[in-house]
């Protein structure tokens, strides 16, 4: 009897379910690698049993993403992980790892204790840290982050944690990029010497802010509802092209603003190489206003200022004209009335224009300057609030 032969339809389905199965498998390492990366750690590390061509995936990923406190049996599933990864830094055909996203209990010294070597074995160029909120109110135990070699960019998100310390010499040397979100500053890295981006989410500080003694190559700043407990900040950096002050309370430590509360937070700027400054305040009753605003920024050529009242400001920008674009908007809402704001602007508009007589900037900027009612204004208040703005573009391209 000759062998029964399978149809055609039959074939042809044999042959696509085959080709699609092995359709992954059959990717450049480098792809399958990147894909892998979506997986966390210990997963990546199960593809290897997979197939041949699978063995050493968890060699190759670009992303090591590990949550210790997600491990099933903690202390072992830990120290497996730190072996396996021992074992990928000892395999000389390894893929370097470019991101390591690694989360545990910062307030747990055992754990501090194995996300410390963990940061070591990966090598990382890029360290996201992540601690989680601390139920049981802010916690205040100190801890150090050992940078490894490789290391150019960190993350550290650990609410009402205290900011690590930063160390491990080569690898605090050379980092290029610090964030720091939810954490309390009481105090600062001694010297990162080739840092250029630093940015503050959340930060309570502490510590005298002086970035110019720790980070003097600064070239970018951004604070988002930072808190700075003193009466004065000096920011002093001869590199610095962008700054962005967003919700920034410069107050002592005790005091909180709000409301009819006094200004008293003084802030200084000498950015010699300033090309764009942000400084928004759009939460009024959050803080009070700064006691005065100075600015020493001569190659600035952007501006944005949104609502942040100063009882003070004094803005030097080298020439008139220098600054070309922006706006200046002040909101009555965020504070007492819009006579303090036009004030305010005032004194603004002449450090943008340094040439003109005192007298006569109001004449000038006036066909620039706009009062309307604010959006958010409550129809059955007395008194209405109002919006001043003034358009920086049209105004320079006028005069």
């Amino acid at each position: 009897m000759g062998r029964r032969r399978r149809s055609k339809s039959n074939r042809k389905k044999a042959k696509t379910d085959a080709g699609s199965g092995d359709r992954l498998t059959a990717l450049p390492l480098e792809l399958r690698a990147r894909i892998a990366s979506l997986l966390h750690f210990r997963q990546i590390v199960q593809l290897s049993v997979l197939s041949r061509p699978w063995r050493h995936i968890h060699h190759h990923t670009p992303v090591v993403k590990l949550y210790l406190y997600d491990f099933p049996d903690e202390e072992d599933s830990i120290l497996a992980a730190r072996v396996t990864l021992a074992r990928r830094a000892q395999d000389a055909a390894a893929s370097s790892v470019d991101t390591l996203r690694l989360a545990f209990a910062a307030d747990d010294p055992r754990m501090r204790r194995h996300a410390g070597r963990i940061v070591a074995l990966a090598d990382a160029r890029e360290i996201r840290i992540h601690a989680p909120y601390h139920h049981d109110g802010p916690t205040r135990e100190a801890w150090a982050l050992d940078l490894p070699p490789a290391a150019r960019e960190l993350e550290v998100v650990a609410r009402d944690h205290l900011a690590p310390a930063v160390a491990g010499g080569h690898g605090a040397a050379a980092l290029s990029k610090l964030t720091l979100g939810g954490v309390v500053g009481r105090e600062w890295p001694p010297l990162l010497p080739s840092l250029r981006s630093l940015d503050l989410d959340g930060v309570t500080v502490e510590a005298a802010f002086a970035p110019g003694s720790w980070c003097p190559r600064l070239e970018e700043l951004d604070m988002f509802c930072t808190k700075i407990e003193h009466a004065r900040v000096d920011i002093r950096l001869p590199l610095l092209r962008f700054m962005s002050l967003d919700e920034v309370d410069v107050s002592p430590h005790g005091k909180h603003g709000g409301g009819d509360a006094p200004p008293f937070g003084e802030v200084a700027i000498d950015a010699p190489a300033l090309e764009e400054l942000d400084v928004t305040c759009n939460s009024g009753s959050s803080h009070a206003g700064y006691r005065s605003f100075t600015l020493r920024a001569p190659r600035l050529r952007l501006l944005v200022w949104a609502n942040q009242f100063a009882e003070r400001v004094a803005i030097d920008v080298g020439r008139p004209g220098s600054v070309k674009f922006g706006t200046i908007q002040l909101s009555s809402i965020f504070w007492r009335g819009i006579e303090r704001y036009r004030e305010q602007m005032m004194r603004m508009l002449e450090g943008l224009l340094p040439d003109l007589p005192r007298e006569s900037v109001a004449d000038v900027a006036r066909p620039y300057m706009t009062l309307e009612e604010c959006d958010d204004s409550d129809d059955d208040e007395d008194e209405t609030e109002e919006k001043l703005t003034c358009d920086i573009d049209a105004l320079m391209r006028g005069i």
